[in-house]
């Protein structure tokens, strides 16, 4: 059989020896490559890194001025879940939900504020005469009645009053 013809398989198998031998040439090539490409992206990578350096505050600045502060975010969240329906209320996880602590917190600080302006008032208060205050004015007195109002009898009030000559419970007038 001198003249054997090419299978299919004999096809493939050239194909991919072909393949192989490419292969092996570019590994070659990359391995001889290789410290000069990884010279030049750790180059690259130092300049980007000073560049970032450089521009990172200017860049925080402006996402922070960005971005609302925190209590706001902390009561739109609560805003948020109280137009929440009860039933996906009672879903949610616990970390969702707003904390109580924030309202104790607020009257804390209101309990805190109040007494320290009352404390200011007092000082503020001693340290003046008295004749810097004016004097209470008092209260007028109703009109005269031209009608004399119907004598009424006084009520009993001790138990010797209420209980009569003979020791009998007598009623109140009145």
């Amino acid at each position: 059989m001198p003249f054997k013809k090419k299978t299919f398989r004999d096809k493939l198998e050239a194909q991919l020896s072909d393949l192989a031998e490419q292969t092996e040439e570019l590994r070659k090539q990359v391995v001889e490559r290789a410290p000069g490409v990884r010279d030049q992206i750790v180059e690259q990578g130092n300049e980007l890194a000073k560049q970032v350096a450089v521009k990172a505050p200017v860049v925080r600045e402006q996402l922070i001025a960005a971005l609302p502060d925190r209590e706001q975010l902390l009561d739109l969240r609560d805003d948020l879940f109280d137009r929440l329906p009860q039933n996906v209320q009672e879903k949610l996880p616990e970390k969702v939900k707003p904390q109580r602590k924030r309202l104790r917190k607020v009257a804390a600080i209101g309990v805190l504020t109040g007494a320290g302006a009352a404390a200011f008032a007092i000082l503020k208060r001693r340290g003046e005469t008295p004749s810097a205050y004016p004097a209470p004015t008092p209260a007028s007195t109703p009109p005269p009645t031209t009608t004399a109002p119907p004598t009424v009898a006084p009520a009993p009030t001790t138990a010797g009053d209420l209980l009569g000559e003979d020791g009998q419970h007598k009623a109140p007038t009145s």
